[in-house]
């Protein structure tokens, strides 16, 4: 049963992650004019389809991602682009429909972020959550739900000062004001005592963490820069002979740490789900043959010097780059299952 849920659950994580990428660029490249000959979800023969004007739309047996065919996509030499087709477009507009599927990848990544952020909150506030058995604010008659108001006269603005004002009392008496959930103001007087631990003085209560949405939203795309920066470290250190190729994994590798989290709960899983969205958004952005940050390097060649840079020889570099990627994949493939043993 954990096999057939984490291979559910994998399947879905990179379905709606290169399903987003490819609608990435469906919605810019229609945005540009571009004529969208297929839009697929899933890959291999066809189970579904409906055609319309300009888009047949497929659902395809195998539901791993999908793909966007656009029309034109591979230019021809010596002939005119057709209307409608990629290669007829201006190179600005081209490098915004080939980064709209990394941007979409993030796009998917904030979300995540976001919806983690705001489940396991982010803000401490100074209601308690719950009072520890036998300390003393339980002996004092603290309640799970109540409010610290004041702390010897004054006033609790945040739960994070309320440390330094009990250690200032040295291990006296200390006096708070709080609000019980039925709105009724207690004075309550705790005696404090000293964790060897930390060498401070506690009392023995655990406070409750709200969530600020704004907040949320900030720290969802800050995440983004974060898992970024570690992605460039480890090419830091991969080059700099600190680790090896163990550090990177393909799909199978990918499907082990999300089999690995399900036990653990939605937020390690959704966790595990962001980061495989900001490491597909920005692999596909470097400028390595065959990926979209390639393509995007020719459509500003084409905007530098004012024409498009010969169909053949694009075509052949874009060719070996998949080669490479191919062989690649297979390499980090065999690595995975190799570990697996």
């Amino acid at each position: 049963m954990g096999s057939i849920l984490t291979i559910l659950v994998s399947v879905l994580i990179f379905g709606v992650l290169i399903l987003s990428h490819e609608f990435g660029h469906f919605i810019v490249a229609r945005k540009c004019g571009v004529t969208v000959e297929e839009f697929a979800m899933g890959m291999g023969p066809v189970l579904w389809k409906k055609e319309t004007a300009d888009t047949t739309y497929t659902i395809r047996a195998f539901p791993i991602g999908g793909f966007c065919q656009m029309k034109g996509e591979e230019a021809e030499e010596d002939k005119e682009p057709e209307e409608g087709s990629f290669s007829a477009i201006k190179p600005f507009k081209k490098i915004l429909v080939l980064a709209a599927g990394s941007a979409m990848n993030f796009l998917v990544a904030i979300i995540l972020f976001f919806i983690i952020i705001c489940m396991s909150g982010n803000v401490v506030t100074t209601t308690i959550d719950s009072v520890i058995a036998d300390s003393p604010a339980m002996a004092a008659g603290m309640k799970s739900g109540d409010e610290i108001i004041t702390v010897d006269g004054k006033d609790l603005e945040k739960w994070e000062d309320l440390g330094g004002m009990i250690d200032s009392r040295g291990g006296e008496d200390v006096l708070f004001t709080v609000r019980g959930e039925d709105g009724t103001i207690r004075s309550i007087s705790v005696t404090p005592y000293l964790d060897t631990e930390s060498g401070s003085y506690k009392v023995g209560i655990v406070p409750k963490v709200g969530t600020n949405v704004l907040l949320a939203a900030k720290q969802a795309v800050q995440f983004i820069g974060v898992y970024i920066g570690l992605i460039f470290d480890v090419f830091r250190q991969l080059f700099g002979g600190q680790i090896g190729m163990e550090a990177f994994s393909g799909p199978i590798g990918a499907t082990v740490m999300i089999g690995q989290t399900i036990s653990m709960g939605a937020l390690y899983v959704l966790n595990i789900a962001a980061s495989i969205a900001v490491s597909l958004g920005l692999f596909n952005l470097f400028p390595f043959p065959a990926l979209d940050g390639s393509r995007i390097m020719f459509a500003l060649i084409e905007w530098v010097k004012g024409s498009p840079v010969n169909p053949k020889w694009e075509g052949a570099v874009h060719t070996v780059g998949f080669v490479l990627l191919m062989g690649f994949a297979i390499f980090i493939a065999y690595k995975d299952i190799i570990n697996l043993f």
